[in-house]
């Protein structure tokens, strides 16, 4: 298949370049939830450096769910139980804004990443700070070039090697920013 737009693909190669030429600017975060809505929560957040190693790594209690869905149990394995001696949000938000300081955060799937973000923080009676998020499955969806014609856009394309922990996942994306930064 032919991509559709070269030049979106050398865009995306030219950001992952420019990542990995500047690691002091950026950092990769991934998070666990209790299920994918409006009121669900974070229920582990991983940050990890350029290199790989982890900033912060962490189950999350939640403070509004007894219980986390079936579906998303099935994806990452964590159950309510796992989490009961865990911090809830409010008690590692500084934490957090210390780990990731004026640092750009990369997700896979960054919109999902913040919505979560920010649905915690308001149930939890706090915020997020207001960090500049980066979104590394936009970028890769323009590598791989895969049109989606009921989209009029690329097809967003799953985290290869991912393991659906939120450190493997951060892990999986910072080896996805280096294979785009090595293509030629």
């Amino acid at each position: 298949m032919e991509h559709r737009n070269p030049a979106d693909r050398d865009e995306a190669i030219e950001w992952a370049r420019s990542l990995v030429a500047n690691p002091a600017d950026w950092l990769i975060l991934d998070t666990e939830t209790t299920g994918l809505g409006l009121i669900d929560e974070v229920i582990q957040i991983a940050i990890v450096d350029p290199g790989g190693s982890p900033v912060f790594d962490s189950l999350v209690r939640p403070l509004n769910h007894k219980s986390i869905s079936a579906e998303a149990t099935a994806v990452h394995g964590i159950t309510i139980e796992m989490l009961a001696g865990a911090p809830a949000f409010p008690q590692i938000a500084a934490a957090l804004a210390q780990a990731v300081g004026g640092k750009r955060v990369i997700a896979y799937n960054a919109e999902y990443d913040r919505r979560m973000f920010q649905q915690t923080a308001v149930l939890s009676g706090g915020r997020i700070p207001a960090w500049n998020w980066e979104c590394a499955m936009i970028r890769y969806a323009r590598f791989v070039g895969e049109w989606d014609s009921r989209k009029n856009d690329y097809r967003y394309q799953r985290l290869p090697s991912g393991d659906h922990t939120a450190l493997g996942d951060c892990r999986a994306t910072l080896k996805l920013i280096r294979t785009m930064a090595s293509a030629v």
